[in-house]
């Protein structure tokens, strides 16, 4: 069982509400929004382990909204959950200051596990 409250940040409701279930059945906590602005005001209000964000969110890019937040938060551990599978943009995302990257479909046990040992790592 964990005790860590994870963020996710996903637009699809359907990849989100499977995101949710696949992390409180491996014990997380869980927050989820669908809105980039949302994510900053719930950083800044609310204590959470780590942000799991989708590259394609409306208004502004994940990649955007990562660079956004490593402004504010340096430290909060940022795993990218996204369907794009280029090496450009996962190293984006990286650079942006991502510290993991999933892709889209995933195993419900390698989003757990990277997010697991991502904490780890932080910690």
């Amino acid at each position: 069982m964990h005790s860590s409250h994870i963020l996710v940040a996903e637009d699809d409701p359907d990849t989100r509400e499977l995101i949710e279930l696949v992390l409180r059945r491996a014990g997380f906590g869980v927050s989820v929004t669908d809105d980039c602005s949302e994510v900053l005001q719930l950083l800044q209000t609310n204590r959470f382990d780590a942000l799991l964000l989708d590259n394609w969110m409306p208004k502004i890019s994940g990649i955007e909204l990562c660079r956004l937040i490593r402004t504010v938060n340096p430290y909060i551990p940022i795993i990218f959950c996204s369907g794009d599978v280029s090496e450009s943009d996962k190293e984006a995302a990286f650079i942006a200051g991502a510290n993991g990257y999933v892709v889209k479909p995933f195993e419900p046990q390698e989003l757990a596990a990277t997010l697991s040992q991502v904490l780890k790592t932080i910690r």
